[in-house]
């Protein structure tokens, strides 16, 4: 039996996803740009598709833009409210975001920008009152993340929300990991921009959204046709959109008990490992981070010779954020929150989702406490051996 527990990377097709690929490649085959009668029934798909992901966050249909996924989204959202902010030089985030926000931030500052990131608590939280106090008129841009990809800690933004707001500046979340994880309404939350990503939900990959409040003008990054809204030109995927629709379906229509079924398990996961490993720390609070996501720190091992030792016994994590695989520096969400090198690079990121089965966490159990005593084995010989 493989055990997949890296839903926060990607999760599996739902069958709701699949039946939405499988009915398009049978019958749909129009352009939705076009106006004869194939035409018109892709748009109708897409328009459907559309009003889907827009019930699941408490919007309109017509704020939301598909993308090619959150990456997309995140640069789309930066850089079009940059493209619009006038003389404003000054974006404010945090430390401990995904690489995709990180990065085009940092491409800015060689521009001339002042990029300030805010330093989280050990918990992972990003203090709201040290965010909101940063944030005056020569501010162009708040841009964090509702949910942290590696630790899954829910950040409290609606105050730096209502400062954005009152500054002037363009207020941005990227929600690709609380879509479907924690309820989101849009209008409460204030954001003028907000990120989802289909392919966390249960979609294929390759489609995402960008939330634009109605009242908000950013700028296109992708010039060319009139497609989604002026905001990003080019013939839309009909098929991913069809996919996130149905997978927002299934979202809605099962949130509440599919959140409480992963939640026992993680829970059973989590106290099981601590009773079976002594020294194994959570990196993020108890309670504040959403139910599917837990970040341990392995005493006596490199987080990298427990991913390939698990690997070989079907039992599928990751050492951070899928966009990092490869990256041989410690994760800098763990470095930002305190902990030691050896600390994060000791450490695990398991996450469940919609697939998950109670008989895989026993299984999980099991394994992950045996490949962990013999690694700690082993580890110290290894280490000796590379010097």
């Amino acid at each position: 039996m493989r055990v997949f527990l890296d839903h926060n990377a990607g999760s599996p097709l739902r069958p709701e996803a699949v039946a939405a690929i499988v009915e398009f490649s049978r019958s749909r085959h129009g352009n939705p740009a076009s106006v004869h009668r194939s035409g018109q029934s892709a748009r109708k798909l897409l328009e459907e598709s559309r009003r889907c992901v827009a019930d699941l966050i408490g919007a309109s249909p017509r704020e939301i833009v598909f993308t090619s996924g959150g990456t997309e989204s995140n640069n789309l959202a930066i850089e079009g409210a940059i493209r619009r902010a006038g003389a404003r030089r000054r974006i404010i985030t945090s430390s401990i975001e995904h690489s995709s926000l990180l990065t085009p931030l940092m491409s800015l500052e060689g521009r001339g920008f002042e990029v300030v990131k805010v330093a989280p608590d050990r918990e992972g939280r990003v203090p709201s009152e040290t965010v909101e106090a940063l944030i005056d008129e020569s501010v162009a841009l708040v841009t964090l993340g509702l949910v942290n990809a590696e630790t899954g800690v829910i950040q409290d933004v609606s105050s730096a929300g209502r400062r954005a707001n009152e500054a002037g500046a363009f207020f941005h979340l990227d929600a690709a990991q609380a879509l479907g994880r924690i309820p989101i309404d849009a209008a409460s939350i204030g954001c003028d921009l907000m990120t989802l990503s289909g392919h966390k939900i249960g979609a294929p990959s390759g489609i995402g959204v960008l939330f634009v409040r109605e009242s908000c003008a950013i700028a296109p990054v992708m010039l060319g046709g009139p497609q989604e809204g002026g905001l990003r030109a080019g013939t839309q995927n009909l098929l991913g959109a069809a996919a996130f629709g149905a997978a927002a379906r299934a979202v809605s229509a099962t949130m509440t008990e599919e959140t409480a079924r992963i939640a026992a398990m993680t829970e059973a996961l989590l106290q099981g490992l601590e009773r079976s490993i002594p020294g194994l720390a959570l990196n993020g609070p108890r309670h504040g981070r959403v139910c599917n996501t837990i970040n341990l720190s392995f005493p006596g091992v490199l987080g990298e010779s427990m991913l390939i030792a698990l690997d070989l016994e079907g039992i599928e994590v990751s050492m951070g954020s899928a966009c990092a695989a490869g990256a041989v520096e410690p994760s800098h969400v763990l470095v930002a929150m305190g902990r030691s090198e050896a600390e994060a690079r000791s450490s695990l990121r398991l996450s469940l989702g919609w697939s998950t089965r109670p008989e895989e966490i026993a299984r999980a159990l099991e394994v992950i406490a045996r490949v962990w005593r013999r690694v700690a084995d082993a580890e110290p010989v290894v280490a000796e051996a590379l010097r």
